[in-house]
Protein backbone atom coordinates (compact mmCIF):
# COMPACT_ATOMS: atom_id res chain seq x y z
CA UNK A 1 0.00 0.00 0.00
CA UNK A 2 1.18 3.25 -0.71
CA UNK A 3 2.09 6.25 2.26
CA UNK A 4 -0.74 8.36 1.29
CA UNK A 5 -3.12 5.73 1.67
CA UNK A 6 -2.09 5.12 5.56
CA UNK A 7 -2.26 8.95 5.50
CA UNK A 8 -6.03 8.70 4.99
CA UNK A 9 -6.98 6.04 7.21
CA UNK A 10 -4.94 7.42 9.73
CA UNK A 11 -7.08 10.60 9.17
CA UNK A 12 -10.20 8.76 9.17
CA UNK A 13 -9.68 7.35 12.73
CA UNK A 14 -8.76 10.44 14.71
CA UNK A 15 -11.98 12.12 12.82
CA UNK A 16 -14.31 9.22 14.42
CA UNK A 17 -12.09 9.39 17.81
CA UNK A 18 -13.06 13.07 17.81
CA UNK A 19 -16.16 12.96 17.74
CA UNK A 20 -16.94 9.91 20.21
CA UNK A 21 -14.72 12.40 22.72
CA UNK A 22 -17.21 15.36 22.47
CA UNK A 23 -20.31 13.39 22.86
CA UNK A 24 -21.54 13.36 26.44
CA UNK A 25 -22.70 10.34 28.38
CA UNK A 26 -26.02 9.78 29.26
CA UNK A 27 -25.46 10.40 33.06
CA UNK A 28 -23.48 13.41 31.98
CA UNK A 29 -26.70 14.50 29.61
CA UNK A 30 -29.11 13.66 32.51
CA UNK A 31 -26.81 15.72 35.02
CA UNK A 32 -27.06 18.64 32.58
CA UNK A 33 -30.51 18.35 32.02
CA UNK A 34 -31.17 18.39 35.71
CA UNK A 35 -28.76 21.62 36.35
CA UNK A 36 -30.80 23.18 33.86
CA UNK A 37 -33.79 22.68 35.21
CA UNK A 38 -32.84 23.38 38.86
CA UNK A 39 -34.07 26.87 40.12
CA UNK A 40 -30.78 28.78 40.99
CA UNK A 41 -30.26 29.42 44.50
CA UNK A 42 -29.30 32.69 44.24
CA UNK A 43 -32.68 34.40 44.94
CA UNK A 44 -33.12 38.18 44.67
CA UNK A 45 -33.87 40.06 47.51
CA UNK A 46 -37.20 41.48 47.05
CA UNK A 47 -37.64 45.55 47.66
CA UNK A 48 -39.99 46.99 50.19
CA UNK A 49 -43.24 48.38 48.49
CA UNK A 50 -42.51 52.49 46.74
CA UNK A 51 -44.09 55.36 48.43
CA UNK A 52 -46.52 55.63 45.76
CA UNK A 53 -47.55 51.95 46.38
CA UNK A 54 -47.90 52.98 50.04
CA UNK A 55 -49.84 55.55 49.21
CA UNK A 56 -51.88 54.12 47.24
CA UNK A 57 -52.87 51.18 49.69
CA UNK A 58 -54.91 54.04 51.11
CA UNK A 59 -56.39 55.09 47.87
CA UNK A 60 -59.88 53.69 47.06
CA UNK A 61 -59.78 51.53 43.76
CA UNK A 62 -62.58 50.12 41.89
CA UNK A 63 -62.23 46.21 43.80
CA UNK A 64 -61.80 45.84 47.09
CA UNK A 65 -63.70 48.53 48.97
CA UNK A 66 -67.25 48.19 50.48
CA UNK A 67 -69.10 51.95 49.43
CA UNK A 68 -71.96 53.04 50.62
CA UNK A 69 -73.40 56.63 49.89
CA UNK A 70 -75.72 58.08 52.05
CA UNK A 71 -78.89 59.28 52.32
CA UNK A 72 -80.61 62.17 54.11
CA UNK A 73 -79.31 62.62 57.52
CA UNK A 74 -78.81 66.38 58.44
CA UNK A 75 -80.85 67.46 61.33
CA UNK A 76 -84.35 68.58 61.17
CA UNK A 77 -84.90 72.31 59.77
CA UNK A 78 -82.98 74.40 56.69
CA UNK A 79 -79.42 73.72 56.02
CA UNK A 80 -76.90 74.37 53.41
CA UNK A 81 -73.17 73.60 53.26
CA UNK A 82 -70.48 75.53 54.01
CA UNK A 83 -69.01 78.30 51.82
CA UNK A 84 -65.47 76.02 52.70
CA UNK A 85 -64.47 74.35 49.60
CA UNK A 86 -67.23 72.59 48.09
CA UNK A 87 -68.77 71.56 51.83
CA UNK A 88 -67.30 68.24 52.30
CA UNK A 89 -64.65 66.81 53.69
CA UNK A 90 -63.15 63.60 55.05
CA UNK A 91 -62.61 62.95 58.63
CA UNK A 92 -59.18 62.55 59.78
CA UNK A 93 -57.98 59.98 61.69
CA UNK A 94 -60.00 57.61 60.79
CA UNK A 95 -57.46 54.93 60.80
CA UNK A 96 -55.93 54.77 64.07
CA UNK A 97 -59.42 53.85 65.39
CA UNK A 98 -60.35 51.80 62.02
CA UNK A 99 -62.47 49.33 63.86
CA UNK A 100 -64.60 50.73 65.49
CA UNK A 101 -65.53 53.04 63.05
CA UNK A 102 -66.20 50.22 60.46
CA UNK A 103 -68.05 48.42 62.53
CA UNK A 104 -70.13 51.95 63.09
CA UNK A 105 -70.26 52.65 58.94
CA UNK A 106 -71.57 49.27 58.37
CA UNK A 107 -74.51 49.63 60.67
CA UNK A 108 -75.18 53.06 59.54
CA UNK A 109 -75.45 51.64 56.29
CA UNK A 110 -77.78 48.62 57.32
CA UNK A 111 -80.03 51.73 59.46
CA UNK A 112 -80.21 53.83 56.20
CA UNK A 113 -81.32 50.79 53.73
CA UNK A 114 -83.80 49.66 56.58
CA UNK A 115 -85.02 53.84 57.08
CA UNK A 116 -83.65 53.73 60.12
CA UNK A 117 -82.35 57.29 62.68
CA UNK A 118 -78.24 57.63 61.76
CA UNK A 119 -75.84 60.07 61.74
CA UNK A 120 -73.41 62.88 63.18
CA UNK A 121 -72.72 65.42 65.89
CA UNK A 122 -69.96 67.72 65.70
CA UNK A 123 -68.59 67.95 69.19
CA UNK A 124 -65.60 71.17 69.76
CA UNK A 125 -62.66 70.37 71.56
CA UNK A 126 -61.15 73.34 72.84
CA UNK A 127 -59.19 71.77 74.93
CA UNK A 128 -56.93 69.52 72.86
CA UNK A 129 -53.65 70.55 73.73
CA UNK A 130 -52.19 70.00 69.82
CA UNK A 131 -54.85 72.79 67.89
CA UNK A 132 -57.78 74.64 70.22
CA UNK A 133 -60.01 74.86 67.25
CA UNK A 134 -59.99 70.71 67.43
CA UNK A 135 -64.07 69.57 66.23
CA UNK A 136 -64.33 65.59 67.02
CA UNK A 137 -66.87 64.29 64.47
CA UNK A 138 -69.17 61.58 66.54
CA UNK A 139 -71.30 59.26 64.55
CA UNK A 140 -74.61 57.91 66.33
CA UNK A 141 -77.33 55.65 65.58
CA UNK A 142 -80.63 56.02 66.93
CA UNK A 143 -82.79 59.86 66.94
CA UNK A 144 -80.68 62.36 67.31
CA UNK A 145 -82.42 63.97 70.27
CA UNK A 146 -81.76 60.83 72.49
CA UNK A 147 -79.01 58.82 70.06
CA UNK A 148 -78.87 55.15 71.26
CA UNK A 149 -75.13 54.64 69.94
CA UNK A 150 -72.39 56.85 70.22
CA UNK A 151 -69.17 56.17 68.36
CA UNK A 152 -65.98 58.61 67.81
CA UNK A 153 -64.89 58.94 64.63
CA UNK A 154 -62.18 60.94 63.70
CA UNK A 155 -61.77 64.84 63.42
CA UNK A 156 -62.36 67.82 61.13
CA UNK A 157 -59.26 68.48 59.23
CA UNK A 158 -57.12 71.73 61.14
CA UNK A 159 -57.71 73.71 58.11
CA UNK A 160 -61.46 73.57 57.98
CA UNK A 161 -61.84 74.11 61.59
CA UNK A 162 -59.82 77.20 61.82
CA UNK A 163 -62.72 78.96 59.27
CA UNK A 164 -65.42 77.11 61.57
CA UNK A 165 -63.87 78.73 64.58
CA UNK A 166 -64.13 81.98 62.66
CA UNK A 167 -67.84 81.35 62.36
CA UNK A 168 -69.49 83.95 64.98
CA UNK A 169 -70.14 82.52 68.38
CA UNK A 170 -73.66 81.00 68.59
CA UNK A 171 -73.60 80.00 64.75
CA UNK A 172 -75.75 76.68 64.27
CA UNK A 173 -73.47 74.57 62.47
CA UNK A 174 -74.07 70.39 61.76
CA UNK A 175 -72.54 67.70 59.62
CA UNK A 176 -74.09 64.99 57.68
CA UNK A 177 -72.79 62.06 56.54
CA UNK A 178 -72.00 61.36 52.79
CA UNK A 179 -70.15 58.43 51.70
CA UNK A 180 -68.43 55.72 53.25
CA UNK A 181 -65.25 53.29 51.73
CA UNK A 182 -64.27 50.41 53.70
CA UNK A 183 -61.35 48.92 52.61
CA UNK A 184 -59.42 46.19 54.08
CA UNK A 185 -56.19 48.61 54.80
CA UNK A 186 -58.22 52.13 55.54
CA UNK A 187 -61.71 53.74 55.71
CA UNK A 188 -62.35 57.33 54.20
CA UNK A 189 -65.57 58.99 55.19
CA UNK A 190 -66.59 62.03 53.45
CA UNK A 191 -69.18 64.63 55.21
CA UNK A 192 -70.83 67.71 54.65
CA UNK A 193 -70.41 70.79 56.99
CA UNK A 194 -73.82 72.31 57.54
CA UNK A 195 -75.20 75.70 58.72
CA UNK A 196 -77.97 77.41 58.12
CA UNK A 197 -79.22 79.51 54.30
CA UNK A 198 -78.03 82.72 54.24
CA UNK A 199 -81.24 84.47 54.84
CA UNK A 200 -81.69 82.29 58.24
CA UNK A 201 -78.07 83.32 58.72
CA UNK A 202 -78.82 87.26 58.36
CA UNK A 203 -82.36 87.44 60.23
CA UNK A 204 -81.02 85.61 63.12
CA UNK A 205 -77.92 88.38 63.33
CA UNK A 206 -74.86 86.18 62.64
CA UNK A 207 -74.37 87.70 59.14
CA UNK A 208 -74.57 91.30 57.64
CA UNK A 209 -76.71 91.83 53.95
CA UNK A 210 -74.04 92.27 51.53
CA UNK A 211 -74.99 96.49 51.26
CA UNK A 212 -76.48 97.05 47.50
CA UNK A 213 -74.06 98.31 45.46
CA UNK A 214 -74.99 102.37 44.60
CA UNK A 215 -75.46 103.53 40.78
CA UNK A 216 -73.77 106.62 40.07
CA UNK A 217 -75.19 108.58 37.37
CA UNK A 218 -75.06 112.16 37.31
CA UNK A 219 -75.49 115.20 34.54
CA UNK A 220 -71.28 114.75 33.75
CA UNK A 221 -71.98 110.89 33.16
CA UNK A 222 -75.20 111.55 30.97
CA UNK A 223 -73.43 113.78 28.56
CA UNK A 224 -70.31 111.45 28.28
CA UNK A 225 -72.77 108.69 26.96
CA UNK A 226 -74.57 111.35 24.47
CA UNK A 227 -70.74 111.76 23.20
CA UNK A 228 -70.42 108.15 22.84
CA UNK A 229 -73.33 107.69 21.11
CA UNK A 230 -73.10 110.51 18.86
CA UNK A 231 -69.35 109.65 18.19
CA UNK A 232 -70.42 105.35 17.09
CA UNK A 233 -73.03 107.09 14.89
CA UNK A 234 -70.45 108.85 13.28
CA UNK A 235 -67.96 106.12 13.11
CA UNK A 236 -68.17 104.30 9.30
CA UNK A 237 -68.88 100.53 9.98
CA UNK A 238 -65.97 98.12 9.46
CA UNK A 239 -67.45 94.77 7.84
CA UNK A 240 -65.79 91.55 9.41
CA UNK A 241 -63.85 90.92 6.46
CA UNK A 242 -62.54 94.65 7.15
CA UNK A 243 -61.44 94.80 10.19
CA UNK A 244 -59.93 91.13 9.63
CA UNK A 245 -57.69 93.22 7.00
CA UNK A 246 -56.98 95.87 9.80
CA UNK A 247 -56.06 93.50 12.11
CA UNK A 248 -53.86 91.38 9.71
CA UNK A 249 -52.13 95.30 9.02
CA UNK A 250 -51.83 95.78 12.93
CA UNK A 251 -50.14 92.11 13.60
CA UNK A 252 -46.19 92.08 14.06
CA UNK A 253 -43.75 91.27 11.66
CA UNK A 254 -40.86 90.69 13.10
CA UNK A 255 -39.05 89.89 10.22
CA UNK A 256 -40.27 92.89 8.22
CA UNK A 257 -40.94 95.23 10.57
CA UNK A 258 -38.33 97.47 11.72
CA UNK A 259 -37.91 98.03 14.96
CA UNK A 260 -39.99 101.36 15.58
CA UNK A 261 -42.84 99.91 13.68
CA UNK A 262 -42.57 96.79 16.32
CA UNK A 263 -42.26 99.47 19.44
CA UNK A 264 -45.44 100.73 18.34
CA UNK A 265 -47.56 98.11 17.51
CA UNK A 266 -46.55 96.50 21.28
CA UNK A 267 -47.73 99.88 22.57
CA UNK A 268 -50.99 100.01 20.36
CA UNK A 269 -52.14 96.35 21.38
CA UNK A 270 -51.25 96.73 25.03
CA UNK A 271 -53.95 99.62 24.78
CA UNK A 272 -56.02 97.46 22.95
CA UNK A 273 -56.61 94.51 25.31
CA UNK A 274 -55.70 96.46 28.47
CA UNK A 275 -58.08 100.25 28.83
CA UNK A 276 -56.07 102.22 31.34
CA UNK A 277 -59.38 102.16 33.56
CA UNK A 278 -59.01 98.07 34.09
CA UNK A 279 -55.84 99.31 35.96
CA UNK A 280 -57.13 100.23 39.03
CA UNK A 281 -55.72 97.78 41.62
CA UNK A 282 -59.65 97.53 43.17
CA UNK A 283 -60.76 96.00 40.73
CA UNK A 284 -62.97 96.77 37.72
CA UNK A 285 -66.12 95.20 39.31
CA UNK A 286 -66.59 98.11 41.99
CA UNK A 287 -67.19 100.06 38.68
CA UNK A 288 -70.41 98.01 37.78
CA UNK A 289 -72.82 100.79 38.30
CA UNK A 290 -70.61 103.50 37.41
CA UNK A 291 -72.19 104.68 34.44
CA UNK A 292 -69.36 107.38 33.95
CA UNK A 293 -66.38 104.84 34.36
CA UNK A 294 -68.22 102.21 31.63
CA UNK A 295 -68.48 104.90 28.95
CA UNK A 296 -64.41 105.56 29.94
CA UNK A 297 -64.06 102.00 29.42
CA UNK A 298 -66.26 101.35 26.44
CA UNK A 299 -64.58 104.44 24.58
CA UNK A 300 -61.31 103.06 24.59
CA UNK A 301 -62.76 100.05 23.28
CA UNK A 302 -63.68 101.69 20.35
CA UNK A 303 -60.21 103.52 19.82
CA UNK A 304 -58.98 99.59 19.70
CA UNK A 305 -61.51 98.49 17.03
CA UNK A 306 -61.20 101.87 14.75
CA UNK A 307 -57.21 101.81 15.35
CA UNK A 308 -56.66 97.49 14.42
CA UNK A 309 -60.22 95.91 14.50
CA UNK A 310 -60.19 94.82 17.72
CA UNK A 311 -63.67 94.21 18.90
CA UNK A 312 -64.43 95.86 22.34
CA UNK A 313 -65.15 93.09 25.50
CA UNK A 314 -69.20 93.94 25.06
CA UNK A 315 -69.69 93.26 29.15
CA UNK A 316 -69.06 97.44 29.41
CA UNK A 317 -71.68 98.11 27.13
CA UNK A 318 -74.20 95.70 28.67
CA UNK A 319 -73.31 97.60 32.01
CA UNK A 320 -74.14 100.46 29.93
CA UNK A 321 -77.94 99.19 28.81
CA UNK A 322 -78.53 97.73 33.22
CA UNK A 323 -77.52 101.13 34.21
CA UNK A 324 -79.89 102.94 32.05
CA UNK A 325 -82.94 100.67 32.47
CA UNK A 326 -82.14 100.87 35.98
CA UNK A 327 -82.59 104.81 35.96
CA UNK A 328 -85.43 104.63 33.53
CA UNK A 329 -83.60 106.14 30.91
CA UNK A 330 -85.62 104.02 28.32
CA UNK A 331 -84.72 106.60 24.97
CA UNK A 332 -81.45 106.87 25.94
CA UNK A 333 -80.69 102.64 26.36
CA UNK A 334 -82.34 102.44 23.07
CA UNK A 335 -80.11 105.14 21.17
CA UNK A 336 -77.19 103.75 22.94
CA UNK A 337 -78.47 100.23 21.81
CA UNK A 338 -79.32 100.79 18.07
CA UNK A 339 -75.33 102.66 17.94
CA UNK A 340 -73.66 99.93 19.25
CA UNK A 341 -75.86 97.43 16.93
CA UNK A 342 -74.58 99.28 14.05
CA UNK A 343 -70.85 98.42 14.56
CA UNK A 344 -70.97 94.93 16.67
CA UNK A 345 -74.49 92.74 15.75
CA UNK A 346 -72.90 91.56 12.77
CA UNK A 347 -69.10 91.25 13.84
CA UNK A 348 -68.97 90.00 17.66
CA UNK A 349 -68.54 86.54 18.65
CA UNK A 350 -69.68 85.15 22.00
CA UNK A 351 -72.60 85.03 24.00
CA UNK A 352 -72.77 88.72 25.14
CA UNK A 353 -72.40 89.99 21.95
CA UNK A 354 -75.59 87.60 21.26
CA UNK A 355 -77.07 88.92 24.43
CA UNK A 356 -77.11 92.37 23.40
CA UNK A 357 -78.62 92.31 20.41
CA UNK A 358 -81.46 90.09 22.13
CA UNK A 359 -81.58 92.86 24.21
CA UNK A 360 -81.55 95.63 21.26
CA UNK A 361 -84.34 93.87 19.85
CA UNK A 362 -86.97 93.63 22.81
CA UNK A 363 -86.56 97.23 23.56
CA UNK A 364 -87.47 98.16 19.65
CA UNK A 365 -83.56 99.55 19.65
CA UNK A 366 -83.32 97.49 16.40
CA UNK A 367 -85.82 95.91 14.00
CA UNK A 368 -87.19 92.02 15.39
CA UNK A 369 -85.87 89.74 12.82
Amino acid sequence: MSFSFWWIVGGFVLLIFGIWVRKPSKATRQHRHHDETRPSTKVAKPKGPSLAKQSALRAPVSTGWEIHKFGDNAPAGDWVQWKIGSGWFDVQGLFNRKEAVREFLRLAAQADERGEPFGALLNPEPDNKYDKNAMQVIGILGPREAPTSRVFLGYVPADVAAEVASFPEGMPISVELKKSRIGEVDVILNCAGLWPPAKQRREQGFEKAPSKPVTIVDENALEKLDALIERMNAMPVLTAKQAAARQKMNRIDFIEDDEATIQRKLVEMEADTSPSVLEDPGGIKQYDNDLAKQVEIVSEGLDGWERSGMTPAPYYSYRIAVILSKQKEVEREKAFLAAWCRHFSEVGIGQRYADLVERARKKGAIPAV
